[in-house]
């Protein structure tokens, strides 16, 4: 994960004051002679040295006429200073207990095998380096957006999953989609791009996987795949990361290719159907609420044609592997997607013709996160 993870972070840092104290050492200089060449007081010069206050850019200045040192100089050490005196009390802050709790709440193994968090075991430094993959402040503040957000979730009514597992399965995916430069999205163009890529699903993962992440970005949607995280379940899920661009992300948790055309469609319905607020994360069991349900037709209805689908139903008592072979050809979609069609209306028993399915088991090559 590159960030600012890679970026120098000394673990000390000295005060401005010890350094004036070595200038006046070698220099020769006393203290109050000092005092008075600077114009300040003598018990100011004193807290200086003893560490007790910092410089201001004003007195920096000062020193700067006095002892012909550059005041940015001055004013960076002081900064600097600060700067570690502040992270050194938010590392304190990290050692809480509070802190390490909600550390636990999230898939830190599968993280680090993902490159997310680093393979090390103090505990500091994966806080650190979970807070920045969120690029949020804090525990307390991740808690408070990610309540927020989870209202934005449309999810199952009986939705079990981990909440924080299902946060950074979408955070991954919003950084892969961030890798992939789209076009402004154009409604028409994507449904152009729907229509193409239906044509595809007789092509093995290999062949189509490329050319539908080319083909949604050229309608301005970003296609990204995410591997499931423990304790998420979840198939897809649709967002708009600014109203120009749209991602849809899919887990590929069912390997077979029925599920995978249906949740790509499903998701592309979410796209074209509904709002640009909502975000549509969709599991194996998703309710039947007005949007999921539009959606599940939208996916049905644009891989198999209703028209031609309820004449084939209508036309065989029996439905024979031969038949689905054909109407599958007769309509341009692998057999596999009819026969987990037919499976799903009852049709046929779920046991019946899933040779006539592909299995498929791809991860795209991303760039580091």
């Amino acid at each position: 994960m590159s960030n600012t993870l890679n970026q120098f972070k000394p673990d000390y840092a000295i005060h401005p004051g010890e350094y004036l104290a070595e200038i006046l050492e070698v220099r020769h200089i006393k203290k109050q002679d000092f005092a008075e060449r600077c114009g300040l007081s003598v018990k100011f010069v004193s807290q200086l040295i003893n560490c007790k206050t910092l410089y201001s850019p004003e007195v920096a200045l000062q020193l700067e006429k006095a002892l012909s040192i550059s005041a940015e100089i001055w004013v960076n050490m002081s900064r600097s200073y600060e700067l570690f005196k502040a992270r050194l009390a938010e590392q304190n802050r990290l050692k809480s207990n509070t802190a390490k709790n909600w550390l636990k709440r999230f898939p830190i193994k599968e993280l680090k095998k993902n490159k997310i968090l680093p393979e090390v075991k103090d505990t500091n430094l994966l806080i650190d380096s979970l807070l920045q993959f969120f690029n949020i402040a804090s525990p307390e503040a991740w808690d408070d957006y990610y309540r927020k957000k989870e209202i934005a979730y449309r999810k199952s009514s009986v939705y079990k999953e981990s909440n924080e597992s299902t946060a950074a399965w979408l955070r991954i995916a919003e950084l892969r989609a961030d890798q992939i430069d789209t076009i402004p999205f154009d409604d028409g163009e994507f449904k152009n791009c729907l229509n193409e890529i239906r044509d595809l699903s007789n092509k093995p993962a290999a062949v189509f996987e490329p050319i539908m992440r080319k083909k949604c970005s050229q309608a301005g949607v970003a296609l990204v795949f995410v591997p499931e995280l423990e304790r998420t379940h979840l198939c897809g899920v649709t967002q708009w990361l600014t109203p120009k661009k749209a991602m849809i992300a899919l887990s590929l948790r069912y390997k077979m290719n029925d599920h995978f055309w249906f949740t790509f469609f499903h998701e592309a319905a979410h796209i074209l159907l509904h709002g640009k607020k909502e975000i549509f994360l969709d599991l194996k069991d998703s309710d039947g609420a007005n949007k999921e349900s539009q959606a599940n037709a939208f996916a049905a209805n644009h891989l198999i044609p209703e028209k031609e689908y309820k004449f084939f139903i209508t036309s065989h008592k029996n439905i024979f592997k031969n038949d689905i072979i054909i109407f599958s050809k007769n309509i341009g979609v692998h057999p596999g997607i009819v026969v987990g069609r037919l499976q799903h209306d009852k049709y046929i028993k779920h046991q019946w013709h899933n040779d006539l399915k592909t299995k498929f088991d791809f991860v795209p090559h991303y760039n580091n996160l």
